[in-house]
């Protein structure tokens, strides 16, 4: 009993407290939920019912909430994980054979570009620290052109740098024209990076409100009242103070 849209060159977030319906909203879209009714369109195209490997291929980027978990295989090397959704297609493979040099190109750009900080490519991902591994699963998801960015819990254990990094790299492919989802349970992160804010609570949308709406308002739709009624009590609240 959702229903929302985000429009091309926009970031929706999508805020609340952890355990309220963000985890279940993310996987529906994504074809990880099994149950799921109702239609999601993507550019007029259904994907409910459509598997992950075809919705990815429909042009959605996805950061999952845990990398180490749903992110990364952290005993691949960081190239490899580079290439994780796109190992078996060109120009990673030709017909059933990966192409080594060019997995290896790719990684070498990306660890540049995104200053990720490695030994090597071929070091273990999992031998990172938090925010280089997090660096190493935007780059793979912002790699290819995309008609969809999803993510979850985009700086969660990410150290004060890389999390600028990390926003600005979000901001870019909005303005780039992506429809992007973020995912945070950071109230400091859904005020900077949101042009609107959907607040989830007990898996009910209390309301899609402006990204420059109030703590205060938020804080009370986050506690499960609706947008329209935050709102006013927030005017009473204000018109009382005058």
């Amino acid at each position: 009993h959702l229903s929302f849209e985000i429009a091309q060159g926009e970031i929706l977030a999508v805020a609340g407290v952890q355990g309220n319906g963000q985890t279940e909203l993310t996987e529906a879209i994504m074809g990880l939920q099994e149950h799921v009714t109702g239609s999601i369109k993507l550019g007029g195209e259904e994907l409910v019912g459509r598997s992950v490997a075809q919705i990815i291929d429909a042009g959605v980027g996805f950061v999952p909430e845990d990398r180490s978990v749903d992110g990364l295989v952290g005993t691949f090397t960081v190239a490899e994980n580079l290439v994780l959704n796109r190992y078996n297609k060109a120009p990673f493979a030709r017909g059933l054979s990966m192409r080594p040099a060019v997995v290896a190109e790719n990684a070498a750009e990306k660890i540049d570009e995104f200053d990720i900080r490695t030994q090597s490519a071929e070091a273990a991902a999992g031998t990172l620290s938090g925010g280089n591994q997090q660096k190493v699963v935007m780059a793979r998801e912002l790699s290819r052109p995309l008609s969809l960015f999803i993510a979850s819990q985009p700086t969660r254990g990410v150290d004060v740098g890389s999390i600028e990094f990390l926003h600005k790299r979000i901001v870019a492919e909005r303005d780039g024209g992506t429809p992007v989802m973020i995912v945070s349970t950071e109230l400091d992160e859904v005020l900077e990076l949101a042009d609107r804010i959907a607040v989830l609570y007990s898996g009910r949308l209390m309301g899609i409100v402006p990204g420059n709406t109030s703590r205060d308002v938020l804080g009370l739709m986050m506690a499960g009242m609706s947008a329209e009624d935050a709102l006013s009590h927030q005017s009473e609240i204000e018109g009382g103070a005058q």
